[in-house]
């Protein structure tokens, strides 16, 4: 892992950073091998249990998309690696510090939706914000696409634009490997991305690291294998406290972990950026494009067809956004929950989904959208009258749960809970 020279020689706790790293970066490679051993010629890591603990509580949520794979197989894989350590290290942790600046944060970046109006907000409420891009170097066309806003962003929002590469992330990449199709290598990113974050912190004396986790992942949901967890375990509120405990040990207290969106849903984000920072949401890469020859967006997935809806719902033209073709087509119903009934009555975040969906589609029918999918959700319910929706739109454009403890939290929190009552161009 390459860090900017300037940054990685200022910071005074290198071997605890890098003994965590070597562990974090290393989870998943022996599963995915099925290797029963592996040998470190390191000290074990000061939150192994953290570690492996959200490791096997994510595994349902990374074999859900591939149906080769398997929670109980992946579960008995992981416990029965045997890890071997050399010696023990004394705790260490970042020295106290001066000069750290309160209203200053660094921000794990990927120009998706989420991260880009974590910065938009934070901004907005006066937070310098120092944005850091992970090139974890196995999805090249997308990081490509990442590198060339660059230069645009930076210069119409005053901010500079900080990157990371993460080779080591090529071990755990299923190709790589060459092995079958798996996103096991995506569960400990979280722990990569907080990680990652503190010698920035500490060059730019910035004390919080602000994530982008919104609030769907913290519902339940059930998995194809009948598991009800939430939605993305290593985004949910529990793993976040651990998470924020986890930061303040190696910091000795000094820094602070804050996720302004948390309270908000899917469709309030994905209107609050492209309406009230329209000059932001103009960025937005939402999706992975190695498969695709699409310039932009991949057209095949869940993220593309709810973007393209929910512009729809909002009067905007989705072609502004970069999409080449409709998302509203027929062959386009299998990426709406709204369209796959019935749901689980436990199944939370499925309910809430289709909640969201329900609201999109009904906009868009009061705007004389002649989309196939439109038009279908009209013969399915009919045309929502003004009142219907907006009773759904209170339910959907509202905070969804209480803003985290921190104070920027909280304002963040206000923040969104005013402009989330303007009223709707419907």
């Amino acid at each position: 892992m390459r860090f900017p020279e300037r940054i990685w020689e200022a910071f005074p706790a290198k071997e605890a950073l890098m003994r965590e790293l070597v562990y974090v970066l290393t989870l998943a490679p022996p599963v995915i091998l099925d290797h029963p051993t592996v040998w470190y010629s390191t000290p074990p890591p000061r939150f192994f249990d953290l570690y492996n603990d959200s490791f096997e509580q994510a595994i349902p949520n990374f074999v859900e998309h591939v149906p080769e794979e398997s929670s109980e197989k992946n579960l008995a894989r992981f416990r029965a690696v045997a890890r071997h350590f050399e010696g023990t290290a004394a705790p260490s942790r970042i020295p106290p510090m001066n000069n750290w600046i309160p209203r200053r944060a660094v921000v794990p970046f990927s120009y998706g939706k989420d991260s880009l109006l974590t910065v938009a907000t934070l901004r907005a409420l006066g937070v310098e914000v120092f944005p850091v891009l992970i090139d974890e170097r196995v999805l090249p066309r997308g990081m490509a696409l990442r590198r060339s806003l660059v230069s645009a962003f930076e210069q119409e929002h005053g901010l500079s634009c900080l990157f990371v590469e993460n080779e080591i992330q090529l071990l755990s990449d299923w190709q790589v490997l060459g092995r079958p199709r798996s996103e096991l290598n995506r569960v400990h990113v979280h722990f990569v991305y907080l990680l990652a974050m503190l010698p920035f912190c500490v060059y730019f004396r910035a004390p919080l690291v602000a994530f982008s986790n919104e609030h769907v992942y913290s519902l339940n949901t059930l998995h194809r294998e009948g598991y009800l967890h939430p939605r993305g375990v290593m985004q949910s509120p529990p793993v976040m406290r651990r998470l924020t405990g986890m930061l303040k040990d190696l910091s000795g207290g000094q820094l602070h972990l804050i996720n302004p969106i948390c309270p908000l849903g899917n469709f309030a984000i994905h209107r609050l950026l492209h309406q009230e920072f329209a000059d932001y949401g103009g960025y937005r890469v939402s999706c992975h494009l190695e498969l695709t020859d699409h310039a932009r967006w991949c057209h095949n997935c869940y993220r593309c067809a709810q973007a393209y809806l929910f512009s729809t719902a909002l009067g905007m033209d989705p072609a502004a956004m970069g999409f080449e073709a409709s998302m509203l087509e027929e062959d386009k119903a299998r990426h709406f929950a709204l369209f796959h009934r019935p749901i689980h009555p436990k199944d939370v975040c499925r309910r809430h989904t289709c909640a969201e969906e329900g609201l999109a589609f009904s906009m868009a029918a009061r705007r004389k959208a002649s989309d196939p999918l439109v038009k279908r959700f009209e013969a399915e319910v009919g045309t929502p009258s003004f009142r219907r929706v907006r009773r759904m739109s209170e339910k959907v454009f509202r905070i969804q749960t209480r803003p985290g403890p921190h104070r920027i939290e909280k304002e963040a929190g206000d923040f969104y809970r005013k402009r989330l009552k303007r009223p709707l161009p419907v």
